[in-house]
């Protein structure tokens, strides 16, 4: 009895810090804390691409959320520090202010995504399929925008472009606040 004990309390702490760890590589959007290289777990020089983010957006939704009226905590928009890299031999500012600017354009997506399940809330109680429809569509518009960004602004490089979108960005997520994080 007294070795099964210990061998559940040690799966549990291995499991809590396993979780912990996986944490540690994400860092997830905010309002008020803007990316730093050290959201970038690979450092690299002298590269063409002088930095990626890897994005991403998850949900917890099941068949019971249904009767839930805020979706915000359900959907989290992160980058992957494993996964992201940076050129610290160049412009890190411009870098930064780029991969900022996408995570910014991420984050008006995701706020899509959860104002969208709150008002198809109704549909969970028959399934989850179309959560997962509503995801693809609504990552696809992202990815479709992104394009559009990086063209425009030359990946950020355009600088009088590059404000334009910022601005742009800021006036959406303003109008889509009751759908953040936090709220």
């Amino acid at each position: 009895m007294k070795i099964k004990a210990l061998t559940t309390l040690f799966l549990v702490s291995i499991l809590y810090s396993y979780g912990q760890n996986l944490e540690k590589n994400l860092v997830f959007w905010s309002a008020t804390n803007k990316l730093t290289t050290d959201a970038f777990g690979i450092k690299i020089s002298n590269r063409e691409n002088s930095s990626f983010a890897q994005f991403s957006v998850d949900y917890q939704v099941n068949g019971f959320d249904f009767m839930t009226k805020n979706f915000n905590n359900k959907v989290r928009n992160y980058i992957i520090v494993s996964a992201s890299w940076i050129d610290t031999t160049s412009n890190v500012s411009e870098s930064l202010r780029y991969q900022q600017t996408l995570f910014d354009l991420c984050e008006i997506y995701t706020r899509q995504f959860r104002k969208g399940l709150k008002e198809k809330r109704k549909k969970i109680a028959s399934g989850t399929q179309f959560v997962e429809e509503l995801n693809q569509e609504i990552m696809t518009e992202f990815s479709n925008r992104r394009i559009v960004y990086d063209r425009e602004t030359n990946y950020g490089l355009l600088t009088d472009k590059q404000l334009i979108w910022e601005n742009q960005i800021q006036k959406e997520l303003e109008e889509l606040k009751d759908y953040a994080f936090d709220k």
